[in-house]
């Protein structure tokens, strides 16, 4: 190999090890379930425990998303649109989502720990 071609790689090698170090085993990005049409889209997302689900309103009307289940309750109230709430499922479990305005609303959150 010519010496310019090992010089290139002394310098470009590196960088590329770096470049695949820095892409590994960093945090995903959270899942989004989006409230589209008066229905969550997806309607099932899995994750792990420790991690969110960013909640965002697509509807040009507000929807009220929450919980009911006892191992992970929460209720983010009135979600005008246009706004996106992120919430952490700290346990694992099946979790369903519901939205107090639109009952025919579901959709369900599965964590794994």
């Amino acid at each position: 190999m010519p010496r310019q071609g090992v010089a290139a790689l002394r310098v470009f090698l590196p960088l590329a090890v770096l470049g695949v170090l820095a892409g590994s085993g960093g945090a995903q990005a959270p899942k989004t379930i989006a409230q589209r049409d008066i229905s969550f889209v997806p309607r099932t997302v899995s994750i792990k425990v420790g991690e969110q689900v960013v909640f965002r309103n697509d509807d040009p009307f507000g929807h009220n998303v929450y919980s009911p289940a006892q191992e992970n309750i929460f209720d983010i109230g009135l979600q005008e649109p246009g706004t996106e709430t992120p919430v952490t499922f700290s346990v694992p479990g099946e979790f369903t989502i519901q939205c107090r305005i639109h009952p025919k609303m579901r959709a369900k959150v599965t964590v794994t720990p």
